[in-house]
């Protein structure tokens, strides 16, 4: 069971001669209500944060490419921009474990500490919260499967900045804007756009799709286990 086109492809070039069955399986979140009970501008506050930023929720791994918005942001700062991405998650690394100090080292020393504000691993209604009131989900990885943070704010009617991934596009029908994992001005260039675009705080409700793509979710992947069980999964 896969989770898009975009690694059934995958499969299908490094595994030419696979004989399994493989079915696609896009799988789509609803978040129960206690994890929306938090007063999202309260949770904003708690964290001083402004009311206009940008939400970057991913470990801390080098692919997970936060370099990149570091550089976005520094761009951002030579031009006189001040812009704020505020990010979230796990920052160990055990196959590099101090990434994450050298990486916020640089921060400190291109002078970003207020730019690029790092939370570490908050309770998932923060989560929730902060996605609610950001102006973007960011995405700047350079691999990814079906992204849990996209389909959260697919949930939520976030506007997103991705990279130009082609499951990033499979997953959010082309619509959203993107940049090359490489292209830190052209990531400046989005953040550019949405922010201007964005003037006061938002914060946003569950969209009325929501159940109708869980519930097709739910039932693929039932029809997949009962075809299974009979033996006509292909």
């Amino acid at each position: 069971m896969l989770s898009s086109t975009s690694a059934l492809d995958d499969l299908r070039k490094f595994y030419p001669g696979s004989a399994n069955g493989v079915s696609v399986v896009r799988f789509a979140t609803e978040p129960a209500a206690r994890l929306l009970a938090a007063n999202a501008l309260n949770v904003v506050n708690q964290y001083d944060l402004p009311q206009r930023f940008f939400y970057l929720p991913n470990q801390f791994w080098r692919h997970k490419n936060h370099q990149i918005v570091i550089n976005a942001l520094g761009l951002l700062k030579q031009r006189g921009i001040d812009a704020v991405v505020v990010a979230s998650g796990s920052t160990y690394d055990p196959r590099e474990p101090s990434y994450f100090e050298s990486t916020m080292r640089q921060v400190q020393v291109r002078g970003l500490d207020s730019s690029f504000r790092h939370l570490g691993l908050i309770p998932l209604e923060h989560v929730y919260a902060l996605l609610r009131t950001s102006m973007a989900l960011i995405n700047p990885s350079r691999c990814e499967g079906w992204s849990t943070t996209v389909e959260e704010a697919k949930s939520f009617g976030v506007p997103m900045i991705l990279s130009d991934l082609d499951v990033h596009r499979e997953q959010t029908g082309g619509v959203e804007r993107y940049f090359s994992a490489d292209d830190a001005q052209a990531l400046a260039d989005q953040m550019l756009a949405v922010a201007e675009e964005t003037q006061t705080i938002i914060v946003r409700d569950l969209q009325p799709d929501v159940d109708r793509r869980t519930r097709k979710f739910v039932a693929d992947f039932v029809l997949l286990v009962q075809s299974t069980l009979r033996g006509e999964a292909s």
